[in-house]
């Protein structure tokens, strides 16, 4: 009996002691010792790095990462992965594609709809309480710091060597006092001779007009100053975030392509180069800090360049060289499942769910609007795709309309112009029993090659196609047409007739013999 009591207490003990054991394992797994709104949101980070490229071409971008000339960059590609973003709420500029990113929400609440370059301009800030730093600051107090390291800023500089306007770009001002570490030019004297303004100055100080020409910083400089930042941080977590401005000055200087050659040029592709050496330097603090594991890297732009210029309107009317951008991320946990574009708005509410801040709790909350955006994974669309128009090419003939009044060969290809959100598109066409995968797509374009109808007879058709995206949205459409079955042209019967008769005069030979 006392040998049973002893088991049983035993394995009580054991039990209770295994408990434990898993309580404390799911205790340190969880984010305990911080604020987490939402803590059935997953992914989650302690730490986010957002660092945007001005006025990045994303074919510049994503040649140069291929080619092996952004080694950093290339290195946080391959561990995770490339999202699109599109800009569709406000103009390609660079002060509202900031606080678009900034805020999670279109101009109509943001309040920054334009540039606001040069005098005359009315110049604003983003409203109070709206920013990624502000809101984490407001949930986490002193467990978080944030830190704003920002090429240029001139609100509060003086001005006297410098050709810029004054208070060109005070779109943060409502931010400063909820950052812990805000660092822009006004933080640089700018007069001649001063070590640390020659140092940064992207453009150096004119000895012929005693000017800067710009208070704009190098990437590298920047960089180093927020290596310094990270290596002051003492909270638990953290949130930085950059701007490197060289590529918008190559592009407005030099075009992102030579005219004659039709290449990259090199002032652009270096000041990708540039960028790259930055923000190689941010990579290898974390690296050193240990902190890569639990901290979301984010590189993108607020814009892209087409030739020497971006301004203008947004996806999908004006250029994709200027409306859509390509974002690196070092996690793919925060990729939609379909692994569909983003809108730029869509920035704010992923970093902030992804840190633990409840992203529907917030005011504004982020529920799907024109204006306002939704975490990476929780993107939804409900609109089937648009077929504007079909074409079919024979050989090297010009592509043409299929419709009614077409007649057309039995071996071709076809382009058919459409619209939908999604990048890959699924095409379909059936022709009677007979039926052909699409070969490849975009948002805009869906595309067969090497259609062949041969082994009809010819006449009246009816082309069946359905376009479907990822989403599993689709819509259809029925052409009739006119095939035309080629027969053989008569002088390759005669060739076959030929071959048909040395062959037989040659057997003959053969069995003579």
């Amino acid at each position: 009996m006392k040998k049973k009591l002893l088991t049983l207490v035993i394995l009580v003990a054991l039990f209770s002691s295994l408990q434990g054991f898993n309580t404390t394992i799911y205790s340190q797994q969880k984010p305990s010792d911080y604020i987490i709104l939402n803590d059935s949101v997953l992914p989650y980070f302690k730490n986010v790095v957002f660092i945007t490229w001005d006025g990045t071409n994303y074919k510049v971008l994503e040649d140069m990462i291929g080619d092996g000339l952004l080694p950093k960059t290339e290195k946080i590609d391959q561990i995770g992965y490339r999202q699109t973003i599109r800009i569709t709420s406000h103009v390609t500029g660079t002060n509202p594609g900031l606080a678009c990113m900034e805020t999670g929400y279109g101009p109509d609440i943001n309040m920054i709809p334009y540039n606001m370059f040069g005098s005359g301009t009315t110049k604003t800030s983003i409203p109070e309480n709206l920013t990624i730093a502000e809101r984490l600051k407001n949930n986490f107090g002193d467990d978080v710091t944030t830190m704003f390291v920002y090429a240029w800023q001139t609100a509060e500089m003086d001005m006297t060597y410098m050709n810029q306007d004054p208070m060109i770009d005070p779109i943060y001002d409502n931010m400063k006092n909820e950052t812990d570490m805000y660092f822009a030019s006004e933080n640089l004297t700018w007069v001649p001779g001063d070590p640390d303004a020659l140092a940064a100055a992207l453009h150096g100080f004119n000895e012929d007009v005693q000017l800067y020409y710009s208070p704009v910083m190098r990437a590298d400089y920047l960089g180093g100053v927020a290596v310094d930042f990270l290596q002051n941080v003492t909270s638990e977590r953290f949130y930085l975030r950059v701007h490197m401005t060289e590529p918008d000055q190559a592009g407005h200087g030099f075009g992102v392509t030579d005219t004659t050659t039709g290449e990259y040029t090199e002032e652009y592709m270096q000041s990708l180069v540039e960028c790259d050496i930055g923000t190689g330097l941010i990579l290898d603090q974390l690296e050193a800090m240990g902190v890569m594991d639990e901290t979301l890297v984010i590189i993108g732009a607020d814009h892209g360049m087409y030739d020497h210029g971006h301004d203008g309107g947004v996806w999908p009317e004006n250029e994709d060289e200027i409306t859509t951008n390509t974002f690196i991320m070092s996690n793919d946990s925060v990729k939609h499942s379909l692994g569909v574009p983003n809108y730029q708005r869509d920035i704010a509410p992923t970093i902030l769910a992804s840190m633990g801040i409840d992203t529907l709790a917030v005011d504004p909350a982020f529920v799907r609007t024109s204006q306002i955006g939704v975490p990476f994974w929780d993107l939804d669309d409900t609109t089937a795709p648009r077929i504007d128009e079909v074409l079919y090419k024979v050989a090297d003939a010009s592509s043409a309309p299929i419709d009614e009044n077409a007649s057309i060969n039995a071996i071709f290809d076809i382009s058919m112009g459409v619209f939908d959100w999604c990048n890959q598109l699924t095409g379909v066409l059936k022709v009677g029993d007979l039926e052909f995968l699409s070969t490849s797509s975009t948002y805009k374009r869906v595309k067969w090659g090497g259609i062949d109808l041969t082994s009809l007879e010819g006449g009246q058709i009816t082309l069946n196609f359905t376009i479907t995206d990822v989403f599993g949205n689709s819509v259809s459409q029925l052409i009739e047409t006119q095939v035309n079955v080629e027969e053989a042209p008569i002088s390759l019967w005669f060739s076959i007739v030929g071959i048909l008769a040395v062959g037989t005069a040659t057997y003959m030979k053969k069995k003579q013999k």
